[in-house]
């Protein structure tokens, strides 16, 4: 009877160590896994912060060169400004998916702005090509419209040029602040010239 005892739980003791043993490499796979899971989703989304961030460096220095322009005495409608949004597109669903609430808020009103300053272009060239065909000389309500749509265009490539500092200056590498001209020691004035700008805005 003892041995039966004996051997009885001796066997389920067994059965008990092969079931912890299971478990135990069953979560161990399970860790394992979900690691090499969230690698995976950190370098693809590196990856695509890589790419939009250089967007964001390109449209950031086109909307430089037009506050320029829109500084001087050029006519907006001659104005040639390349905006690329190609990448943001492709990887939009992508980044949102995988990336912070941060990091969406920002990038997503940073692109809508720049689709935005794009209609307000091509618009102002429509509304200058038709003033152009009249024959008569525009008149004080046409001259009002363009200057109405010069400072909406300068309004909105500021708010452009805040939103790819800040981004740049959060997200960007060293390759992307250096074509911006941002330097590490210069980061703390953009942040403080960014939010004097932000603070001018609201009041």
């Amino acid at each position: 009877m003892i041995e039966f005892l004996i051997e009885l739980s001796a066997g389920l003791v067994g059965v008990f160590a092969g079931a912890a043993l299971a478990l135990w490499a069953d979560r161990r796979a399970r860790v394992h896994q979900a690691n090499a899971e969230q690698a995976r989703l950190e370098e693809e989304l590196s990856n695509s912060r890589r790419l939009v961030i250089s967007s964001v460096v390109r449209n950031t220095s086109e909307i430089k060169h037009l506050s320029r322009l829109l500084e001087g005495e050029e006519d907006p409608f001659l104005f040639r400004v390349n905006f690329e949004s190609a990448v943001w597109e492709a990887t939009r669903a992508q980044f949102v998916r995988i990336a912070s609430v941060d990091e969406r808020v920002l990038l997503t009103r940073f692109f809508d702005h720049v689709r935005r300053l794009s209609k307000l272009i091509d618009f102002h060239r429509k509304v200058r090509a038709e003033l152009e065909i009249t024959p008569a000389a525009p008149d004080a309500e046409g001259q009002k419209l363009l200057e109405d749509l010069r400072f909406r265009l300068r309004e909105v490539a500021n708010d452009i040029r805040i939103d790819g500092l800040v981004i740049v200056t959060d997200l960007g590498d060293a390759m992307h602040k250096r074509l911006l001209g941002i330097k590490a020691t210069d980061e703390a004035q953009h942040n403080s010239d960014i939010m004097n700008a932000s603070f001018s805005k609201i009041a």
